[in-house]
């Protein structure tokens, strides 16, 4: 069996409005699928986290860059097709979007594997379970979104069954290094007061007995983290994730080293094994939130599970993107031994919740029930697909 062609999908689909996190603001949602092709009539789907990069250029990268080196092979050689396109990148594909890019194609050669081989991917992976635990990923600001609006929304998710919630926080400007006085498009301030009575609501709303998580999104300076211990404790935060910038790690390290109760969690925005392995080395995370679509795919986010385990470290991985790394997520956090739960997110996004044949189905109390067809055991909705490309 040889790889034939790789095809990439972009899609796009804007919000009226906004919402905003700690760090910046989203004015829609976008999908950079894969498809690669090979001569035995399979085809492997994945997807690239973008993280507001230009689609474009990394569907170009793929093009010009990675598609290639492919071109020819055997789809089944897995880590030597990763290492060639990392090694044949080595100066500009570690981090940033040809890391993206190389992620996307390796999930769908996993995708491929599990096909040829006739099992769901997390039994190839190593099945440790078939469902895995989502906690309602939400909480973010909107423009005139008051504190009932935030209560009225937890509660909802709440109806559907979760007893695990994240929130947002972090958007002022008053922060040290604040990214949201560079970063101002959708542009408000909240203040540290307004972002911890938006906190107690939510307890106050969800009950002392539900987990809750608060995310900055890099936004906090080290010493704002370690003074606000007294709200994490009275609030009974489970963890604290990416409080302050993520490529300092030392300051991560004695974020967590301070915290007594409250676990760190990180870092979505960092890439590759050896980025997790300085976090991990220096005590800097609790729970690891590697991306598939971002940090390497199923064969480096694998290392990257196993050396947390190593570590005796939760993983859960980031989840925010559409219906295809879901379900590439699903699989992964399904087949490892370490996973809490799983995120899910609530934002409106067609491309997460129209996109398949099938949609990925949640139980009552919103386990995810992992797919049972070969590979990551779903099918692009291609009515959906061509209501969002962009030609």
């Amino acid at each position: 069996m040889k790889i034939t062609d790789i095809k990439t999908i972009i899609l796009k689909y804007p919000y009226e409005s906004f919402i905003a996190d700690g760090q910046s603001a989203c004015f829609g949602r976008g999908a950079l699928l894969i498809q690669v092709e090979t001569d035995a009539k399979i085809t492997g789907l994945g997807e690239c986290a973008t993280f507001g990069a230009s689609m474009t250029a990394m569907a170009d990268i793929i093009e010009n860059q990675l598609k290639g080196l492919l071109i020819g092979q055997n789809p089944l050689d897995i880590e030597r097709l990763w290492e060639t396109m990392v090694w044949s990148n080595f100066a500009n594909g570690r981090r940033g979007i040809v890391m993206g890019a190389i992620s996307g194609i390796d999930i769908a050669l996993w995708d491929i594997a599990g096909k040829v081989a006739g099992l769901p991917l997390y039994r190839l992976l190593g099945a440790n379970s078939d469902k895995v635990k989502g906690y309602a990923s939400a909480g973010f600001y909107a423009p005139e979104k008051s504190i009932d609006d935030l209560k009225r929304e937890m509660e909802s998710y709440m109806a559907k069954g979760y007893t695990a919630f994240k929130m947002k926080v972090g958007r002022s400007r008053n922060n040290i290094g604040m990214p949201h006085r560079y970063v101002n498009k959708g542009d408000f301030n909240i203040s540290f007061e307004e972002d911890m009575a938006r906190v107690a609501a939510v307890r106050e709303t969800i009950g002392q007995d539900a987990v809750l998580m608060i995310d900055m999104n890099c936004t906090w300076d080290v010493d704002a983290v370690l003074a606000a211990e007294k709200y994490f404790d009275e609030y009974n935060i489970y963890w604290i994730e990416e409080p302050s910038r993520s490529d300092d790690v030392a300051g991560y390290a004695k974020i967590a080293a301070g915290l007594k109760r409250t676990k760190v969690a990180g870092c979505e925005s960092e890439q590759g094994l050896a980025r997790y392995k300085e976090l991990l080395e220096r005590g800097a995370l609790d729970v690891v939130q590697a991306n598939l679509g971002w940090s390497g795919g199923f064969t480096e986010c694998r290392r990257i599970a196993a050396l947390s385990l190593a570590y005796d470290k939760l993983f859960t991985p980031h989840t925010f993107f559409s219906a295809v790394l879901t379900a590439a997520n699903v699989h992964f956090a399904a087949s490892l031994p370490n996973v809490p739960f799983i995120e899910s997110e609530e934002n409106y996004n067609p491309l997460r919740t129209e996109l398949l044949k099938e949609p990925i189905q949640c139980d009552s109390e919103m386990n995810y029930l992992v797919p049972q067809g070969a590979g990551l055991g779903v099918e692009l909705n291609m009515d959906v697909v061509e209501k969002y490309r962009v030609r």
